[in-house]
Order: C-alpha cells, then sequence, then structure tokens
C-alpha cells in the first residue's frame, strides 16, 4: 500500500502526500522532505546514479527520476512487503500522470506549488493510491492528511 508520495523539482517539495497511518513517517513532513531529497542527491554526487529503493524494517522508500527533467525525482514510501515489480510500476505510473496532469505549470515553475495540492485527489480517484486511514482520534485534525505542504504557509498559500 501507497503510504506517502514526494515530489520534489529541484530541492522544492511540490508534494508531499500521507495516505498511510497517520504520523507515518514523524511529525516533521520538512525534515523528512529534506532528508529524502539529500540522499538521492548525495548518492548522485558520490556514485552519479540515483537511489532505486531503500529498505527499512516495516517501509521501503522508491525513488524514480524522471528522465524528462533530472530535476524532479519522485519518491514513494510503501510497506515493505509490498510487490517490488507492482511499486516501480506505480512510481512510473504516478510520474506519467503527474507530468501530464501539471506538464504546463512545470514549464514555467517559479516555486508556487498551490497547482500541485490536488495531485493526491487524483490519484485517489484513480484508485492509484487510498485516502488515509483517518480512523484513529489522533487523524482528526492531522496535518499529514492535507493536501497542503508546508511550505505553502510559509508563503501564505494555505487556506487556513
Amino acid at each position: 500500500m501507497i503510504q506517502n508520495i514526494f515530489i520534489f523539482k529541484a530541492g522544492i517539495a511540490l508534494v508531499d502526500q500521507n495516505f498511510g497511518q497517520c504520523h507515518a513517517l514523524g511529525n516533521d513532513i520538512n525534515l523528512i522532505s529534506s532528508y529524502l531529497y539529500a540522499i538521492q542527491q548525495i548518492s548522485l554526487e558520490i556514485t552519479g546514479t540515483s537511489i532505486k529503493s531503500l529498505n527499512f524494517e516495516k517501509i521501503a522508500f522508491h525513488f524514480y527520476r524522471d528522465p524528462n527533467d533530472s530535476n524532479i525525482f519522485y519518491v514513494v514510501v510503501t510497506d515493505v512487503d509490498d510487490n517490488l515489480e507492482g511499486n516501480n510500476f506505480k512510481i512510473h505510473r504516478i510520474a506519467e500522470i503527474f507530468d501530464k496532469t501539471y506538464k504546463n505549470y512545470l514549464q514555467e515553475f517559479h516555486g508556487n506549488i498551490v497547482p500541485f495540492r490536488t495531485f493526491g485527489d487524483i490519484l485517489i480517484d484513480m484508485n492509484i493510491a487510498q485516502r488515509n486511514c483517518g480512523g484513529g482520534s489522533e487523524c482528526e485534525g492531522c496535518t499529514h492528511n492535507d493536501d497542503f505542504s508546508e511550505i505553502g504557509s510559509i508563503f501564505g498559500l494555505n487556506d487556513d
């Protein structure tokens, strides 16, 4: 099951959507986003290649660098025992949908992430991802359950 999706362009988190259990990746999504971007950049610097996947005890991170724009890369977080081929297919499909949906925004991108807020809903509508559990009392009002990047609040772009 897809728990989280991150999409970066030149180090800026365009999408940081949580689909899994509440707080699956901790309380500071900006820290997680920065870490994911940094380890990918370190891999490129040291080995000249991208990281394909990174497994932890219960979750796995799957990375994909956009072949059309080397400044864009995708990270999908899944359960560690999910099918690797299935995850590979999903991350490529997510990249294809993202590119097709936001191609014009990406070409003219100047830091505004507002247009990307609906991407999680698009994936849910296409049955590629499932909505966050939302079942526990700790899920109500959880910032991990919305489509907004915390960076948007810095620029006053969130509806809060």
